[in-house]
């Protein structure tokens, strides 16, 4: 797959009317606008207003969307489900914690869906797709980190077979969290 040309993948998994592309330089106000709806939705009833606020301040500034989007090693794919964009996923080769001992893996920075698709198999799309790609790129694994209370998340990774194999801290706003780092084959 080219980079950043929006070319359409077809990554349909049974999922009828649903279209995975890579996301382009255009799409950053896209990207801003799904990243911080979706990290709303899925943590405002755990997380203190003023930490939000200040997390999704800081974590979606539209110059670094637009940078990471021309950086040819970084990966955003969007979901779309009956034509409307629905979430997306961000992967980037970035230096790996020390829990990561193999060479030739790649994160999954994000890795966002609107509450609205939870259950009718988006996620599974969009993560064959991100394993698919990461595959092709050459990457031998996958690794990403994901809050330790986030009990939904985690049970779709464990079922995707990433295994956890450290912890880091996560910090929104003031409130510093436990993350559990999943790693997986590819």
């Amino acid at each position: 797959m080219e980079k950043n040309t929006g070319k359409i993948t077809n990554r349909r998994a049974n999922l009828p009317d649903t279209v995975i592309r890579e996301a382009n330089r255009q799409d950053a106000e896209l990207i801003v606008a799904l990243g911080k709806r979706a990290f709303h939705e899925a943590f405002a009833e755990q997380t203190a207003p003023e930490d939000m606020a200040a997390y999704l301040k800081t974590t979606f500034p539209i110059d670094e969307i637009k940078s990471q989007l021309s950086n040819e090693a970084s990966l955003y794919l969007i979901i779309y489900l009956q034509a409307d964009p629905v979430g997306y996923a961000y992967l980037y080769p970035t230096p790996a914690p020390e829990s990561i001992k193999e060479p030739g893996a790649i994160q999954l920075i994000r890795f966002y869906l609107l509450k609205k698709t939870y259950g009718l198999g988006v996620g599974n799309a969009l993560m064959q797709t991100c394993l698919d790609e990461s595959r092709a790129r050459n990457y031998r694994s996958v690794w990403l980190s994901s809050w330790e209370l986030n009990g939904r998340a985690n049970a779709f990774y464990k079922r995707w077979q990433f295994k956890v194999v450290g912890r880091q801290k996560f910090v929104v706003g003031s409130d510093v969290q436990n993350d559990h780092i999943f790693r997986r084959d590819l």
